[in-house]
């Protein structure tokens, strides 16, 4: 595979040339090739049918951990980072693209995690090829996500909750027809996979679901290009970009440099596999009502599940020695009630 150095310059990223590249001949564009590629979709200097064709060549092909470096490349070089005084802060999240249609199983866990002592910045959107985005139900819940997303409200509301949220469109401001061409070519694509990669604060660590098996090496791949110091990518093998309450899940465990991978079990978290539908959420109003529910203590599948997410991200973080211990931790803060009192001052409830 070519480098950065080795990569051939493309005048102004030229359409033909790039897609003749990748339908023709099925060859890999290089970061630098994959930069200026984005930074042309972003600035619309390609047409509507023209980013349309280039994000379904580069699914049809095949992605690389190379390709997705550059577009993550690209889109950070349109902002400047955000320095939220935080260095141990993580973010939880996925790729998206597995259809599953659960709930916000990451957006519940991370309020769950930072009521352990885990400062998150939870980095979501809206909805793009789902039915509720998390930036769609932090919002129904009475957040107004665009404000919430200033770098004087995030360092802020890390300093009294432990949790902040930053809202993509914030930060990495696009045409609105980048997000209707995705929505119209209807399959996931480049712009998915560097989605969770591009966090405007630069957190060190981060979980990164991935909606399909062949995702965990490339995305890892990615992480190290870009220098993540620590990170768990994860594809449950049911189909979750989650750590799966269903079944098994495979882990790439990102660190220093190297890259190791197994795998875990809902029983190693010491809950009990459930079904996919226990997991089904709906529409933002829906989803906003289970992560209530959740929070405020209901047991079941649900909160099984957002309690394995949770001590994943603790056992990253380094406040968990062990999922077990970890699912414990993150149970205790929902059964004591102290999840719940993050969430509430969060919405600016009090308590």
């Amino acid at each position: 595979m070519s480098t950065v150095q080795e990569a051939r310059q493309l005048p102004c990223a030229d359409y033909h040339q790039v897609i003749r590249q990748l339908v023709e001949e099925r060859a890999d564009l290089s970061r630098l090739e994959t930069r200026q590629v984005v930074e042309a979709i972003l600035n619309r200097q390609f047409s509507d049918l023209q980013i349309a064709a280039t994000l379904v060549a580069l699914s049809r092909k095949g992605e690389t951990a190379d390709e997705v470096a550059g577009a993550v490349d690209a889109i950070l070089s349109r902002s400047s980072p955000l320095q939220t005084g935080f260095d141990n802060a993580v973010d939880i999240g996925g790729t998206g693209g597995d259809r599953a249609g659960t709930f916000n199983i990451s957006t519940t866990a991370a309020f769950v995690a930072a009521a352990v002592g885990v400062p998150v910045v939870k980095h979501g959107n809206r909805s793009v090829t789902s039915r509720c985005g998390s930036s769609d139900m932090i919002a129904v819940l009475g957040v107004d996500v665009e404000r919430r997303s200033s770098a004087q409200q995030i360092r802020a509301d890390l300093a009294a909750y432990n949790f902040a949220f930053v809202a993509t469109s914030s930060f990495h401001r696009f045409a609105p027809r980048i997000g209707e061409i995705r929505r119209e070519i209807g399959v996931r694509s480049l712009f998915n996979l560097a989605g969770p990669l591009v966090h405007p604060a630069a957190i060190k660590r981060q979980l990164i679901g991935v909606a399909r098996p062949s995702q965990l090496g490339l995305i890892a791949d990615a992480l190290l290009r870009l220098g993540r110091e620590e990170a768990f990518v994860v594809h449950g093998v049911d189909g979750l970009d989650e750590v799966s309450c269903v079944g098994e899940t495979l882990v790439a465990h990102v660190r220093h440099g190297t890259v190791e991978t197994f795998s875990v079990h809902p029983r190693d978290f010491g809950v009990e596999a459930c079904r996919m539908e226990d997991l089904a959420g709906g529409d933002p109003l829906r989803n906003a009502q289970l992560c209530t529910a959740i929070i405020e203590g209901e047991r079941g599948p649900r909160s099984d599940a957002v309690v394995i997410a949770a001590s994943a991200l603790l056992v990253l973080s380094a406040k968990a020695e062990s999922f077990l211990e970890g699912a414990s931790m993150a149970r205790a803060a929902i059964d004591s009630g102290k999840a719940y009192q993050v969430f509430q001052r969060f919405l600016g409830h009090g308590l």
